[in-house]
């Protein structure tokens, strides 16, 4: 049975057939060819544009699928794959930035941080406003709501993701804004945030 099952893109090969491990190194070449693109940018949307951090997440995400395929296990969704060990690398990349931060005094830095309040403001609403259309919404319409609006993914990349098909991610979207829609109006969700 070949490594990589369903939602192989056309062109990659089966790993039983020929050298194995030419055959491993041209199907891991057509995966990263075909989706480091669009891992990057799930990875620098999530890392608020650190590129460096961004690049670090995508490589280990590509490095930790060539190590299973060399292991000959078997990856039915490779995109998905790709996509949910991203999200793990984002994860740790977060938690090493967050290690070396460093404590700021006010006095050093003065009006630098009065000058940034306006969009720390800003930030606040917009996150407050996140958190009361999260309200009331299951765990499966946030992550279909995050991938959609916030990661910007196309309706078959989220499905992919979600591991459903296209037309039902995309009844699970209308629904959504339905929803969303609804509470709007009920007033759940006010310009207020």
């Amino acid at each position: 049975m070949s490594a990589l099952k369903k939602g192989t893109p056309e062109g990659v090969r089966d790993m039983n057939t020929g050298d194995s491990e030419k055959a491993i190194r041209d199907n891991f070449t057509q995966l990263y060819s075909d989706y480091h693109g669009a891992i990057y940018k799930f990875c620098l949307a999530r890392l608020e544009g650190n590129t460096k951090a961004a690049e670090d997440a995508m490589q280990n995400a590509f490095i930790v699928l060539y190590k299973k395929m060399q292991r000959k296990e078997e990856i039915e969704f490779p995109r998905a794959f790709l996509y949910r060990i991203a999200d793990k690398q984002v994860l740790k990349a977060r938690t090493e930035i967050g290690r070396h931060r460093q404590n700021i005094s006010l006095d050093e830095y003065g009006d630098a941080a009065i000058d940034n309040q306006e969009k720390i403001d800003s930030d606040l609403d917009y996150s407050l406003l996140i958190t009361k259309i999260s309200e009331g919404l299951s765990e499966d319409e946030l992550e279909l709501l995050k991938l959609k609006y916030i990661y910007e993914l196309t309706i078959d990349e989220a499905a992919e993701r979600l591991g459903i098909s296209k037309p039902a991610a995309a009844k699970r979207l209308q629904r959504l804004r339905e929803k969303i829609k609804n509470n709007y109006a009920k007033g759940v969700i006010n310009d207020d945030a």
